[in-house]
């Protein structure tokens, strides 16, 4: 099916839809739910530029009335970002916002300072997704402010330039957690919450990407279908408080191979 016949007539919701990657494979397989595969990330950018989305590195207020706005942004800072990921990007003409844990760049399947750097001056965004990969919702707001400030002075000294976003890993997150990220310098937040951003938000709604998020499903969340975005909604809803306790008291069960997010 060709991408423009995957355009119907659809009830829109307002807002800006950021979708949250994780893991890029080249292989059509994999076990990792958050893991997609190269050839339908392929297709997601292509329906994207297509499409003539205007592809961005954060909500605008722009984005929000055109209607033809969108952000991918990518967690983990996994060594498939650069491999897969960034040369995808360049060849269609469109940029991502990633976000690193800074105590893991430079270790075996994680980006490095070098990549980061490159990608950076290539017109990548690059946030900080903690220190570490722990739930700062758990810490002190004063001990999780001082982490968080760590990581953005690391990549601010290490690129050169600003940074301003912040994804809190496992998507948890609330006042107090923004609040310190806030006071650490952050002021773009990014959750896991499954609805559309609004323009100019500075906490960021976003879509997660699973394995199995084809052309259709991408292109409905793109294009602000209301059904698909409801049924995600709603199963999000009935999926929170079991993950909440299962995060509590297993967390590596959510991260299933080191980098996984609740939604």
């Amino acid at each position: 099916m060709a991408a423009h016949e995957l355009i119907v007539s659809r009830i829109a919701i307002p807002g800006v839809p950021v979708f949250m990657y994780h893991g890029v494979c080249p292989g059509p397989t994999t076990d990792d739910r958050y893991t997609l595969p190269l050839p339908m990330f392929r297709e997601h950018l292509s329906f994207l530029h297509s499409q003539k989305f205007r592809v961005e590195n954060s909500p605008t207020p722009a984005g929000k009335a055109s209607g033809r706005s969108a952000v991918l942004t990518f967690d983990d800072g996994l060594s498939s970002h650069y491999e897969s990921v960034f040369p995808a990007l360049l060849e269609h003409g469109l940029t991502a916002a990633f976000f690193v844990n800074t105590a893991l760049t430079g270790s075996t399947g994680y980006l490095n300072w070098n990549q980061l750097r490159e990608m950076s001056a290539a017109g990548m965004t690059i946030g900080s997704h903690g220190r570490d990969h722990i739930d700062y919702s758990k810490l002190e707001p004063a001990i999780a402010q001082r982490e968080l400030q760590d990581s953005r002075q690391a990549l601010e000294a290490a690129l050169g330039v600003p940074v301003s976003g912040f994804a809190a890993p496992y998507g948890a997150m609330g006042n107090p957690l923004i609040k310190a990220a806030r006071r650490a310098g952050f002021d773009r937040i990014y959750s896991s919450n499954p609805w559309l951003a609004s323009g100019g938000a500075t906490v960021v709604s976003r879509l997660a990407i699973y394995r199995d998020t084809d052309l259709h499903r991408f292109s409905a969340f793109a294009t602000r279908s209301a059904f698909p975005l409801l049924a995600r909604r709603a199963r999000n809803v009935l999926l929170y408080l079991p993950k909440q306790l299962v995060l509590r008291t297993c967390p590596e069960r959510l991260r299933g191979t080191g980098h996984e997010e609740a939604e």
